[in-house]
């Protein structure tokens, strides 16, 4: 008769290194801020202490 393969059940370790690597809302919206409006305000700083925005 051949044996049967035991298969191993999910540990708690695994379900809580899960939970701790998900992205939340929170974390979402301030990646957003900082990558995707934060370059925005930088540059428009830049160009307004060259003069950039300063009519001739």
């Amino acid at each position: 008769m051949p044996s049967k393969k035991s298969k191993k059940k999910l540990t708690s370790k695994t379900i809580e290194v899960n939970k701790e690597n998900k992205a939340t809302p929170k974390t979402a919206k301030i990646v957003l801020f900082v990558f995707g409006v934060g370059p925005l305000i930088l540059m428009c700083l830049f160009l307004f202490t060259n003069g950039f925005f300063n009519s001739p």
